[in-house]
């Protein structure tokens, strides 16, 4: 048996946008004033009552919100009512009813639109999709949040802009799209650090600790799970819960099974203290899964059952909801009958004495005929102008396929032409050698092998760049980020290209300190580097120093190599990392190349999260800079 990963309703439950979840600072003024006779400060008493309940006894937080709004609509107060049914949303989510707390979430946004309230218009956003999320409405999940990270964005709301980016994440962890998950959690992240808000920080952490265990990246998901564990100022013991049976699972699947049931006993302690039925179910079947592993098979047998018990809980329990929600809209529906029943007779009575009432029926008729036919005729209309828009882009997308075909096309011809150069002067040179071997004295086979050599290696490093562009193209190179120090790959590199500056009496100097570390995949960087040293070594004049120099910047480093050799026109430099259109010319001793060798460190750059630039003046030499994240 394998644990699962429990619902992220833990997670969501913190999640739920400001308009639920902040109350005011002053609220607890208005327990004195709740006796009086002041109808508004009953009502923000309410509220209060609401506030301090909603997480402790979510059902009497209800009770005590409905007696608010009944307040704000005698008082006809629309801000605090769309206000109110988000918090009344909030509540009846805590409680399970997602159903009522969509339709409440609903009109409290459609209420914000009326009122022009962007912020609360962005909440609205959020707390729709968090429901839509449990529904597995992903793509309508998605939109929501992009226009609410929109807004917030606008208006400068970053706490509320970060809650868009978790709940994002948790969507597309659900999803199984775990670049996007990660994506939007580091940006959740990065807010939460800007802000200085170790809560909703701590959140994060918890979530990208649980994409790391679906991406079952266990020690990743270790690390970030103990982070949230062995925080001082984190008090949050739904969270805590949380991490802990992260770690117990992730300690399981790297077959720890004495740290995983440590782990696991103490989450399963935390979710009984907490009675969260989605955190028992978790922990239960974890604790049922490593019992089992160590042979233990009546407690395995005992947690699976309890597993069991508590997953037939929620579910009956979202049966319950989801058969409350429809009986609701019955009775809502049976009221909007016999409302529109009772207009119909009040209607009916005025119109028999009305000597006029059978025209305006004519008349009403004819209008509506008339109203029917313009709407067919405009929705002809936008059908075609959303169909004329369509083939516009399917012409626009087959004229890029073209093109693209086309680049590609001119570059395995390109690759095709400086393959066949090297190995045309193999085959003369094994062939001269071959036939008239006895012609020649050992100063001059040696000369031929020389060529032979140069040949071969210019060959093999073109192949050797056009397997690692293939590979990339087609995503089958294995990215593997890690902190590495920048100090021993340039050595590495150095050494493997200190024949080739031999044979030019070129000098590198390596000026990279050895405590200089980024986040980077070590083939791909070797591959930059290489690429980026041979080329300065290529175009450098017999004699001259390549110099390698690392700079640290606030949250990344900055790698440059600098030659003080040919040099690149400035009419070449917009078309180095194009392979539509990129530029080849021979070295100071006429070595040759494609040019495939600078498109692929400006796509494994990229790769990495970097950029890179180029300064350059013809005759004088160049600076190559790339940037990668810290």
């Amino acid at each position: 048996m394998k644990a699962t990963n429990s619902l992220f309703l833990g997670f969501l439950l913190f999640s739920i946008s400001m308009v639920f979840g902040q109350s005011n600072p002053e609220q607890g003024k208005f327990k004195s004033q709740a006796t009086g006779y002041d109808q508004q400060a009953q009502g923000d008493y309410f509220k209060y009552l609401g506030d301090s309940l909603k997480f402790e006894q979510p059902d009497s937080a209800e009770f005590y919100y409905l007696k608010a709004l009944n307040v704000s609509i005698e008082q006809n107060n629309r801000l605090e009512e769309a206000t109110l049914l988000s918090k009344i949303g909030g509540v009846q989510y805590i409680q399970g009813d997602y159903y009522k707390a969509l339709d409440q979430f609903t009109k409290s946004l459609d209420l914000f639109r009326e009122l022009n309230d962007d912020r609360g218009i962005a909440a609205g956003l959020n707390n729709v999709a968090m429901i839509l999320n449990i529904q597995e409405k992903y793509d309508e999940v998605i939109l929501n949040h992009k226009k609410s990270i929109s807004i917030c964005i606008n208006i400068n709301d970053t706490l509320l802009e970060e809650r868009n980016w978790f709940n994002l994440a948790i969507t597309f962890n659900a999803m199984k799209e775990y670049d996007s998950a990660m994506f939007s959690v580091n940006k959740a992240i990065l807010l939460c650090k800007q802000m200085g808000d170790t809560t909703e920080y701590m959140l994060n952490k918890n979530l990208l600790g649980n994409i790391y265990l679906n991406k079952k990246e266990y020690h990743h998901s270790l690390k970030e799970f103990s982070s949230v564990i062995e925080s001082s100022t984190f008090e949050n013991k739904w969270e805590l819960c949380y991490a802990l049976a992260g770690m117990a699972q992730s300690s399981l699947m790297l077959d720890n099974s004495n740290e995983a049931l440590k782990y696991a006993l103490k989450s399963d302690s935390l979710a009984h203290e907490l009675k969260t039925l989605w955190d028992l179910q978790n922990i239960s079947l974890i604790l049922s899964d490593i019992y089992f592993g160590q042979n233990n098979y009546l407690l395995a047998y005992r947690y699976y059952v309890d597993y069991k018990s508590y997953t037939d809980s929620l579910f009956s329990k979202e049966q319950a909801s989801e058969m409350n929600y429809l009986h609701l809209l019955q009775k809502e529906a049976e009221n909007r009958a016999l409302q529109l029943t009772y207009d119909k007779q009040k209607q009916e009575l005025k119109n028999k004495n009305l000597w006029i009432s059978i025209y305006t029926s004519g008349a009403l008729l004819f209008l509506l005929v008339v109203l029917l036919q313009w709407r067919n005729n405009r929705n002809k209309t936008n059908l075609n102008k959303k169909l004329q828009a369509k083939n516009s882009v399917i012409a626009h997308k087959n004229k890029e396929l073209e093109l693209a075909n086309a680049t590609k096309d001119r570059f395995f011809n390109m690759i095709a032409h400086d393959l066949k150069s090297p190995l045309s002067i193999m085959i003369s040179f094994t062939e001269i050698l071959h036939d008239n071997l006895e012609l020649y004295n050992e100063k001059q086979i040696k000369e031929f092998l020389e060529s032979l050599h140069q040949s071969s290696l210019q060959g093999f490093q073109l192949l050797e760049n056009l397997l690692d562009w293939a590979r990339l193209q087609t995503n089958s190179f294995l990215f593997q980020p890690n902190q590495l120090k920048i100090l021993p790959l340039v050595e590495e590199t150095i050494r493997l290209l200190e024949n080739n500056a031999l044979e030019k009496q070129i000098t590198i100097t390596n000026e990279v300190d050895q405590d200089i570390m980024a986040n980077i995949d070590r083939n791909m960087f070797l591959v930059v580097l290489r690429n980026l040293i041979s080329n300065a070594i290529k175009f450098s004049h017999p004699g001259g120093t390549v110099l390698i120099k690392v700079v640290r910047l606030e949250h990344e480093v900055g790698i440059s190599v600098i030659d003080h050799g040919l040099g690149i026109s400035e009419s070449d430099l917009p078309k180095l990392f194009k392979l539509d259109s990129f530029i080849t010319r021979p070295g100071t001793n006429q070595e040759k190349g494609t040019g495939i060798g600078l498109v692929l460190c400006h796509d494994f750059i990229n790769k990495m999260g970097g950029s890179i630039t180029i300064k350059s003046t013809e005759g004088k030499g160049s600076i190559f800079t790339f940037t990668l994240p810290v």
